[in-house]
């Protein structure tokens, strides 16, 4: 299992997790052990089997769309948690862990978002948390009205994909602009704002080395 952190700057944050739950119940709950669960105020946690680690950068990617301007850091760790046979078996935090997941909330900024790959092996994981690097910079820079219009799009992928894995916009700009009630040149001009076409790049290009 891969343990799967997020972290917001401070408890009085904590309600804002409630809609993100609801998107991963909705999008990532096959991939999950469990939900998030509250490990410390503004901590939650859950596992993600390895062969489901492609999931991570679309994670990422609606928790930042939603949270538009709060300040996350997400950690995802291999091989701190025990293999586990079941698909969906819930995880136990044991006090040496627990220690362990405190000594990594220390090393971690607080003043900016952040994600951080560990026990990945050596190359792939400069790799990605290089990516991640590029990737939270473009995350925390939406607008809002940016972030309402990836939030459509982010839906009308998942319902006609189902994976919240793809990343295509052809043919969903103009449900997004008549859902919104916007014209579609001023969907594409958000989009092209928002940098996502660089961003949907930055997450398969993370997903392909975790394959």
């Amino acid at each position: 299992m891969i343990l799967t952190l997020i972290t917001l700057k401070s408890p009085q944050q904590a309600p804002a997790i409630g809609p993100f739950q609801e998107i991963a119940r909705k999008r990532y709950r096959w991939y999950l052990s469990q939900e998030f669960t509250e490990y410390a105020p503004g901590v939650w946690y859950t596992g993600v089997k390895p062969y489901h680690s492609n999931i991570f950068p679309f994670l990422v990617m609606d928790l930042h769309i939603l949270l538009r301007g709060v300040t996350c850091n997400v950690f995802f760790g291999h091989d701190l948690l025990p293999y586990n046979t079941f698909e969906h078996e819930r995880i136990q935090l044991n006090e040496p862990l627990g220690h362990e997941i405190e000594a990594i909330r220390q090393k971690v900024p607080q003043s900016k978002s952040h994600i951080r790959f560990q026990g990945f092996g050596n190359r792939v994981g400069i790799g990605l948390n290089a990516l991640s690097t590029l990737y939270v910079e473009m995350l925390s820079t939406l607008t809002r009205v940016e972030c309402d219009v990836l939030t459509q799009l982010r839906d009308f992928q998942y319902l006609q994909y189902e994976d919240p894995t793809v990343t295509r916009t052809f043919g969903l700009q103009k449900k997004v602009a008549d859902k919104l009630s916007k014209s579609p040149v001023a969907i594409h001009h958000s989009l092209r704002s928002s940098k996502y076409l660089l961003m949907a790049e930055t997450a398969t290009a993370m997903k392909e080395m975790m394959v």
